[in-house]
């Protein structure tokens, strides 16, 4: 199959102007070639899926998702879908895209995410489960199915997650809507101060304090910022619930190390995840290591 040309998605969408229609490359994006687009007056985002990225991303969930998270006010609308191409137009948020960096040099930041995905937990609901204890076995076999690398130590780091997945029984939240894939170009900081998220491919009902994981092993925060994080998430401190977010930076390296060497075997986008996914791998195994492990299972 070949990529759908912009021109030919550009035709199907019946609210603009034919003859004032401008668009340019965004940069960004593993699995999505975007655009920026101007019409009508005004400027919007035009998502166009990689080819093959179909073998991992339901693009019908990820249009209901994205409206959902619309609705529930941390995302942008979705103003339509262009089938059978499943590309998505979407109002362009102005804005600072975040990077690591940015987030680390300053805690507003943190605290800004952190009150964005506790508006999106308790808004939004999501069609599917992406619970993550449910989705390694899902990866394992695919990375099987697609004979993708997986290191030698491997078994072990499973056996890891499956101590986790025992501790997180224990005084366990209700599943709410999560993004799970909370890296920083996912997040924009409008000139008002609001901070938006983005892009919700992976989007699904999960264990909340993934999405807190996530962003903790995505962003070189430190140990004050992370209960910065928490705290600001929770209204107060907890310290089990520092534990389960502390846990679920090793249960997002593992999942995503498992996706990155998936795309290796099947992705056709110039993008090297094979060391992408080596360096989650390698993450795992310091935040074992160097991190309290024992105490967060055990206080979980």
């Amino acid at each position: 199959m070949d990529q759908p040309k912009i021109e030919t998605i550009l035709e199907k969408v019946d609210i603009w102007n034919k003859d004032d229609v401008r668009y340019e490359e965004l940069s960004g994006g593993l699995t999505n070639n975007n655009y920026t687009v101007k019409a009508n007056g005004k400027k919007y985002v035009l998502r166009i899926p990689g080819i093959g990225s179909e073998v991992m991303i339901d693009r019908d969930l990820e249009l209901s998702s994205s409206k959902a998270a619309a609705e529930a006010g941390v995302s942008p609308e979705v103003v339509c879908s262009v089938k059978p191409e499943n590309a998505l137009v979407i109002s362009f948020i102005e804005g600072e895209v975040m990077h690591p960096e940015t987030v680390a040099e300053n805690d507003a930041y943190v605290e800004k995410i952190a009150t964005s995905l506790r508006q999106l937990h308790s808004n939004a609901v999501f069609e599917e489960e992406t619970y993550v204890f449910d989705m390694i076995p899902r990866y394992i076999q695919m990375c099987k199915e697609a004979g993708a690398f997986l290191p030698n130590d491997f078994d072990w780091m499973i056996s890891v997650m499956d101590d986790i997945a025992e501790a997180m029984e224990r005084d366990k939240p209700a599943l709410t809507a999560c993004h799970n894939d909370l890296l920083s170009e996912n997040f924009i900081h409008d000139p008002n101060g609001k901070m938006w998220i983005i892009d919700w491919e992976y989007g699904g009902m999960n264990d909340p304090y993934f999405d807190l994981g996530d962003i903790c092993v995505e962003h070189p925060l430190t140990v004050e910022q992370e209960e910065i994080l928490l705290k600001t998430y929770c209204g107060e401190m907890s310290e089990g619930r520092l534990c389960r977010m502390r846990l679920h930076k090793l249960t997002a390296d593992v999942w995503w190390g498992m996706w990155g060497m998936i795309q290796d075997k099947i992705s056709s986008l110039d993008f090297d995840f094979y060391t992408y996914g080596i360096r989650r791998f390698e993450r795992f195994r310091r935040n074992y290591y160097e991190g309290e492990y024992k105490k967060w299972k055990r206080r979980v």
